[in-house]
């Protein structure tokens, strides 16, 4: 590239990947601007150095276009993701609002476009060792669709425009600063709602967040990777059991014990679905098709391509990072712990 500084663009850096990108963006030497909504909180941000735009997806293209002056990499982390949500407000934002910020982009030398999607394309089915050629499949949840027209949207304008984009797809994302799998993971276990599916048998890959944003850094910086999409995991899975024995472990929390066949769980779905619409339930009933995904499916995958055109490699091993981010809980989300170890085995 050219001898200017780097920019970085990211939306979503109050959130829980954003934020670790941008703190990793200004160890890295970027200047880093952040898309940041009205009444979000960007104090920690602030503390980086990071220029915060007040700013929504939902604005008009020009609108955003003022946060992308002298611009030269944009990191799109920012979107909608729930386990029910009503499809078109979904898709405003993760849709939408993705098409507004590529116009946006229109006439301005970008020497990356980076795209944090989610293996939640590959839909519901079991993946057992899947690359990037396994095909999209909808499952009828918002988040699934949205994820997947968001692609065919990001596709199509790069056809267009010739715009220099990186996908990538991490499995669920576990890590410091967490607001949704460990959270909701332990919530569950605490309140005995969590039943395993087939006795917690199955594997699931994970991914850190240190790692993922290890690959959005390299996404950044590799030619090789300009027009491609890639998986992104931490290289290796645990079952169900496991993750949540491990957790509960190190918690001290009862460790669950009610399991039923996963096809029991997933006919449940659409059950468990209508049940939360229609009584405005907040937490999700025993089952909907968000969370079959992620207790009921076989998911493990192939991170080759990452390896050899990102240059991709996991620094350590998922365990160990799990019991760090266990750690981190302790220390930060007291709140969630058990209370006096009455909840203790």
């Amino acid at each position: 590239m050219s001898k200017r500084r780097r920019l970085a663009y990211v939306t979503g850096a109050t959130g829980f990947v954003g934020s670790h990108l941008a703190e990793r963006l200004v160890k890295e030497g970027f200047r880093v601007r952040a898309l940041v909504l009205e009444d979000e909180d960007a104090s920690f941000l602030e503390a980086l150095g990071v220029a915060c735009v007040r700013g929504d997806l939902r604005d008009s293209a020009a609108e955003l276009r003022t946060g992308l002056e002298g611009v030269t990499h944009v990191f799109h982390c920012a979107a909608w993701v729930a386990d029910l949500a009503v499809r078109e407000q979904m898709a405003e934002v993760n849709v939408s609002g993705l098409r507004n910020l590529l116009e946006a982009t229109r006439g301005i030398d970008l020497v990356r476009f980076v795209f944090l999607g989610s293996i939640v394309v590959y839909g519901d089915r079991d993946q057992v060792d899947i690359d990037e050629s396994f095909p999209f499949s909808k499952t009828g949840d918002s988040y699934n669709y949205t994820k997947i027209e968001s692609e065919r949207v990001l596709g199509a304008f790069v056809r267009e425009t010739g715009l220099p984009a990186v996908i990538l797809r991490p499995s669920y994302i576990y890590g410091p600063r967490d607001t949704r799998l460990f959270p909701s993971l332990i919530d569950a276990v605490r309140a005995g709602e969590w039943v395993y599916l087939s006795g917690g048998r199955l594997p699931i890959a994970l991914s850190y967040v240190g790692h993922v944003v290890d690959a959005c850094v390299l996404a950044a910086a590799r030619d090789e990777a300009v027009g491609e999409g890639f998986i992104i995991t931490d290289g290796e899975s645990i079952t169900r059991r496991e993750l949540t024995e491990l957790v509960c472990d190190a918690l001290r929390l009862r460790r669950p014990r009610a399991s039923v066949p996963r096809g029991v769980g997933k006919a449940l779905c659409p059950f468990g679905d209508c049940m939360r619409a229609l009584f405005r339930r907040q937490k999700p009933y025993f089952i909907n098709r968000f969370l079959y995904h992620f207790a009921g499916a076989h998911l493990t995958f192939d991170i080759s391509k990452a390896r050899k055109l990102l240059g991709y490699a996991p620094k350590r091993p998922m365990r160990e990072l799990l019991l760090d981010t266990v750690q981190w809980f302790r220390e930060n989300r007291p709140e969630l712990l058990p209370d006096n170890g009455k909840d203790a085995t």
